[in-house]
Order: structure tokens, then sequence, then C-alpha cells
């Protein structure tokens, strides 16, 4: 694997969706996208209710930015800039070319429309035919039934239950669900989310600004 290639500065683009370098100037648009409870419910590292919080989740993962462990992105609509979620390769492993895709929300707004689909794609592009991984794997809380159903939907295949392995901040041990795409099925998940990708659709329109400047929350 190519691990030089997941390192900053990396731009992905879809139909639908921009992926950009997380920055701090990101920290009130990710609040404002967030801002429905749900989106953060089952998330290890929720963005959290304060704009204070949601810098310092922006600080600690450019840190591990830095360290050569994840590579952060800000997602945005590709129609008119604005900030709709997050997502990232973490657990860089190019000894044993594999990375994992996590992190993910999505403004609730946008559940059941492409972009999440589009930015999977754009994300398991550039794994597999730009950083030449082998091995891209996917987790989510088992109790999070809605975000299982989506990745399964991507093509990738369940692989099994690591019980209680994270621990949040709540005191709760999570249970993670393992899913994973490898080289030889990429291609078979490509057209499946490219045909998936093929339907018209069109962004609303934003119910509030959101981006750098200061969020009232």
């Amino acid at each position: 694997m190519h691990a030089e290639r997941l390192v900053p500065p990396v731009t992905l683009t879809g139909r639908y969706v921009e992926l950009v370098p997380l920055a701090p100037a990101h920290a009130a648009g990710l609040l404002h996208a967030a801002r429905d409870p749900e989106v953060g419910r089952f998330l290890v590292a929720p963005v959290g209710p304060t704009l204070a919080e949601a810098e310092g989740l922006v600080r600690l993962l450019l840190a591990r930015q830095a360290a050569g462990s994840d590579l952060p992105f800000a997602t945005c609509l590709r129609a008119d800039g604005r900030l709709v979620g997050m997502s990232r390769y973490l657990h860089i492993d190019p000894e044993n070319d594999s990375v994992e895709i996590g992190g993910t929300f999505v403004d609730s707004t946008l559940w059941r429309s492409p972009i999440n689909t589009d930015a999977k794609l754009a994300m398991l592009r550039y794994a597999f035919e730009t950083a030449d991984a082998h091995r891209v794997s996917l987790q989510t809380d088992l109790r999070n039934t809605r975000s299982q159903a989506a990745i399964a939907r991507l093509g990738a295949v369940r692989e099994g239950v690591h019980r209680e392995d994270r621990h949040l901040t709540s005191g709760y041990y999570r249970s993670s669900v393992v899913f994973s795409i490898l080289a030889a099925e990429w291609p078979g998940v490509r057209r499946r989310l490219e045909t998936a990708l093929e339907r018209p659709w069109s962004p609303p329109a934003p119910d509030a600004p959101s981006g750098p400047e200061p969020s009232r929350q």
C-alpha cells in the first residue's frame, strides 16, 4: 500500500460531495451538521453539544493525522459548499496494506440521500485505486442497526462482532460490528455504488447557515 498517499493534503471529489482536509475552521460547521442528537448517538467520538467540544475534536483528529494514524475530512456539498458531515481514514496500516473508513456522520436532514454512498465511493476508490490498499474495513456500534444496513448496502462483507471493545466516555462498553471489502471485491462494489448513484437527486436548501462562523450552540 502507498501509505504516503494517505497523508495530507488529500481532497476527494464525488458526484455530489467534496471531502476536504479537516481544518480548525470547520468546527462550527461540524457542530451544526451534528445538531440532531441522533447523529452522534453511536459515535465513539461525537462532535459534542458545544463549539468548544467541536474544536477539541478537530484538534484531536488533527493530532492523530500528524501521528500518521488518521486522515480526516470534512464532507461538503459540491452544489453550494455546505458542510454536511465528516469522515476519515483511520488505523492506516501499510505493513498489512489495510485501512479503515470510520468516524463518519452526515447531517440527519440528508439521511436516505445519496450523500453517504457518494462519499464512501470516493473514499473507497481512493483507498483501492490510488493508495493500493488490499483491505478496507468499516465498523459500527452493534446497537446501530441503521448504520449496519447502510454498510451492508455498500457491498461490504460482515465479518463478526468485537465484543465490548470500545469504552465510551459515557462509561458504556460498545460492541463493534466489523465489515470489510477486499481488493478483489472492489470492482463489483464500485459498479454497485455507481449504479446506485445514477438516480437523479438535488440537495435540499439549507435550513440555516453552516461554516466557520461561530455557532450559537
